[in-house]
């Protein structure tokens, strides 16, 4: 593991074993190829997020990963066991949260986890004791009793990570997971998504938030079925090189005529200010200091941030109002209308 890795946010397992090998993925759909030959890996212990704007192809990538489509051609694995010929053993090694809800709405929350404890093949007393474990461990004994249809949107998102966790899975699948929860929902559920990371569960998970991003060991940029950057976010920012420096004057048209005159490189931004673009953000906020005529009545300095990374890197901003549609439904079934799942 690359030091930098092991700067990047919570540390990983130190073991070099690999949960996740894609190599030369291709998956087509009539005339559109949704994967081109995508290339990866994922380690054991490891936090990986996959982020890309709508469309890129991160949730058929997903799927196939998840054993619920199959690849047109190329490899994949995850704890060397091919996700196509192996699947069932694939399945009892994972645990997968969907965007779409798939809990059972009618039966209490501790019920929908010993059903799917029956489902992973754990005894009925097992599944029982297990899912009171879960539940606590989340702290949701409280609501055992309750069906998800009386409970808030925060608290079904965590029944449904209790439920993909039921079965102490080595690796958890989270499909924008915190789709539609609000800011306070969210924070709670990544807090623990964290944990269990920390108690060396691997988590592969596709979000369309920059800061869930960030909270991965690495991340790698997706936009038209291709893998375009893959690294560590503080390593995906460096790829930027540059910063900004946004200044407040008492007069910022005279200020901006006179970092224009002297060739700075000012970018327009929807906000208020000045916006001056540098690799050496220090070194012109010194010098614009130094010679502008007019008085600085605010100076901070920008450090390139991930929107910044994935614009520079894949030419597009990510619109976090969109975002892929995730098949849904249980282990097993069909994942889509026309392709099936056997």
């Amino acid at each position: 593991m690359s030091e930098q890795q092991k700067g990047a946010r919570a540390k990983p397992s130190q073991s070099t074993d690999t949960a996740i090998e894609v190599i030369d993925l291709v998956k087509n759909y009539d005339d559109v190829e949704a994967l081109k030959k995508v290339t990866l890996q994922v380690q054991k212990g490891e936090i990986f997020a996959l982020l890309g704007p709508n469309g890129a192809g991160k949730t058929t990538l997903f799927s196939i990963l998840a054993t619920i489509r199959r690849p047109t051609s190329g490899t994949a694995k995850v704890f060397d066991m091919d996700v196509t010929e192996q699947k069932l053993a694939v399945r009892k090694r994972i645990g997968i949260v969907f965007q779409e809800p798939a809990l059972d709405e009618q039966i209490s929350a501790q019920d929908n986890l010993e059903l799917m404890g029956l489902f992973y093949g754990l005894s009925r007393r097992r599944a029982r004791a297990r899912a009171g474990e879960v539940l606590g461990d989340l702290a949701m004994s409280d609501l055992a009793d309750r069906a998800p249809e009386k409970l808030s949107g925060g608290q079904k998102r965590k029944l449904e990570l209790a439920r993909a966790i039921i079965a102490s899975p080595d690796l958890l699948f989270l499909d924008e997971a915190t789709l539609g929860l609000d800011v306070n929902a969210r924070h709670s559920f990544w807090e623990t998504v964290t944990q269990l990371a920390a108690n060396g569960t691997t988590v592969f998970l596709t979000t369309h938030y920059m800061q869930e991003a960030a909270i991965a060991h690495r991340i790698a940029l997706m936009t038209a079925g291709e893998i375009v950057a893959l690294d560590t976010p503080d390593g995906l920012r460096s790829q930027v090189g540059e910063g900004l420096v946004h200044l407040d004057t008492e007069d910022n048209t005279k200020a901006r005529q006179w970092l224009q005159e002297h060739e700075f490189r000012i970018q327009d931004m929807q906000q208020e200010g000045i916006f001056i673009i540098s690799e050496q953000p220090q070194r012109v906020l010194s010098q614009v200091l130094k010679g502008l005529p007019t008085t600085v009545t605010r100076a901070e300095i920008r450090e390139p941030s991930l929107d910044d990374a994935f614009l520079k890197l894949t030419g597009q901003t990510l619109d976090e109002s969109q975002v892929e549609q995730s098949p849904n439904g249980k282990l097993g079934g069909n994942a889509n209308g026309n392709e099936r799942d056997s």
